[in-house]
């Protein structure tokens, strides 16, 4: 009989079936039984080999290992596993030392990466352990991309952010940030072995209906504005605000905009209220205790009835 191959995904389709929906394969009881023993510094290196970002996904990911939890089957909500990912990185120790070593002989490669988002940090981390000599190339002032524009430091607060990616970056890693590349050419000519353009796609969904250019001034795609209040570019909004959509990114934005002065905030999504993609807490919260300013509208032909 042939040894178990771990490698190979199919093992947690047919074995652990969390495990297998995560994106990243991160061993999820393995991880778990840890947090359950107190070990939370070890929950949180099981985490770091996979995901890259613990303490952020803790926070952010959309969670595709929960629908497929097997205690769903039993009981009415499947194991929290996205919030212990949360658990382990905000209860974890120091946890430099247990990082991998980074030669201080370099293997004589040179290798740009174009973007300071989690693509190039991932590759980052991936490589410096094994002597690459690595340069990050982003016109922000600190690495993070996305993760830091668009998510709202209320979901992801910029420490814990800064943490996870300084873990990375002190991997002795040569920054370039403030700068904007524009020339791949330029780029070639500075000796590099290789190029990494991880410069992401950071983009919302747009909804073309009738009135969408004559109302362009005051409609906005939900990625693109909470980049824009990120970077300061806008301070405020009118006191009425609908925000179309269910998910998470629609209650960043109804959250933000209640911050930024909205007084009648509703959202209004197609689906029925079990079916929003929206975290359950933030789905429920809302209406009755944290969020009172809240109103949340379920109206399935919605988009048909705008578009006559």
């Amino acid at each position: 009989m042939h040894p178990t191959n771990v490698n190979d995904p199919e093992y947690y389709h047919k074995v652990v079936d969390c495990q297998y929906a995560c994106p990243a394969h991160t061993p999820v009881p393995q991880y778990i039984r840890l947090i359950a023993a107190g070990k939370y510094t070890e929950a949180y290196m099981i985490n770091w080999e996979s995901n890259v970002f613990p303490g952020v996904l803790g926070r952010t990911c959309d969670r595709p290992c929960e629908p497929a939890c097997r205690r769903g089957r039993v009981e009415e909500e499947p194991v929290a596993i996205c919030r212990l990912k949360r658990v382990a990185a905000d209860f974890k120790d120091d946890i430099t030392h247990l990082l991998p070593d980074i030669p201080k002989i370099k293997n004589g490669k040179k290798i740009a990466l174009i973007g300071g988002g989690p693509a190039a940090l991932s590759v980052a981390r991936d490589l410096a352990p094994l002597g690459y000599e690595l340069h990050i190339y982003d016109d922000q002032k600190k690495g993070g991309g996305m993760m830091r524009s668009q998510i709202p430091a209320f979901r992801l607060p910029e420490e814990v952010l800064d943490q996870e990616v300084n873990y990375i970056l002190d991997m002795d890693i040569v920054t370039h940030f403030n700068t904007y590349v524009t020339s791949l050419t330029d780029i070639l000519k500075k000796g590099y072995d290789s190029v990494f353009v991880g410069t992401g796609a950071p983009r919302g969904k747009d909804l073309v209906l009738p009135g969408r250019e004559e109302g362009k001034l005051n409609i906005h795609v939900g990625i693109d504005w909470l980049a824009s209040v990120a970077f300061e570019h806008t301070h405020k909004i009118g006191k009425k605000v609908i925000v179309l959509g269910g998910g998470n990114t629609a209650m960043d934005c109804c959250r933000t905009s209640r911050r930024l002065g909205g007084e009648d905030v509703k959202v209004i999504v197609r689906s029925p209220f079990v079916e929003m993609k929206a975290s359950p807490w933030e789905k429920k919260m809302p209406c009755m205790k944290i969020f009172p300013f809240l109103k949340i509208m379920y109206q399935k032909d919605l988009l048909l009835k705008m578009g006559n």
